[in-house]
């Protein structure tokens, strides 16, 4: 049985567009998880590079630790908690704040420093409470606000409720003597 040339074309046609269409499909399916494993593999490449330049900072970071422990000694004002009390009474009287209640917290031994929390509520106008929490900042030693709550006053909303009030204080430790 001869085909003639139009018969040939469609049948050439017809034999090229199922093996176009069968190796589309097997190429898909075997690309499908190539792609995904090497997705994951460019992922696990970034993250490999955090890495090694997290680990490239070590220095200046051990550098940077060694510095603030010179300056944590050389700064820290602070030996008991009375010394942190006291502090926070002096701001409290030149920035008139009215301290309503003051409690210390237990103190915490760290490595290298100590932590002396002090957990207050008081009464303040927004002019004292911002002059209280920059000299807090700014004043010598490292004191940190670590929480604060403010709500107005119901019957006067120009005074400023602060609850729950977090302080923390920071004090290297002693140097113990060499023996």
């Amino acid at each position: 049985m001869a085909l003639n040339k139009r018969e040939r074309n469609l049948l050439i046609l017809t034999i090229t567009i199922v093996v176009v269409g069968v190796n589309y499909f097997l190429i898909s399916w075997i690309a499908g998880p190539w792609q995904e494993r090497s997705n994951a593999l460019k992922a696990k490449r970034r993250e490999l590079a955090a890495m090694k330049s997290t680990i490239a900072r070590e220095a200046q970071w051990q550098q940077d630790y060694e510095n603030l422990r010179q300056n944590l000694n050389q700064s820290s004002q602070f030996e008991t908690m009375s010394d942190v009390l006291k502090k926070i009474d002096e701001l409290t009287a030149t920035t008139a704040i009215v301290m309503q209640q003051k409690r210390p917290l237990r103190q915490e031994t760290r490595d290298d420093y100590r932590e002396w929390p002090v957990s207050c509520n008081f009464e303040a106008t927004i002019e004292s409470l911002v002059k209280f929490l920059f000299g807090l900042q700014t004043g010598a030693g490292f004191i940190t606000v670590e929480q604060i709550n403010v709500t107005a006053k119901p019957d006067n909303p120009s005074i400023l409720r602060c609850d729950n009030v977090q302080i923390r204080a920071l004090a290297a430790k002693a140097e113990k003597p060499a023996s």
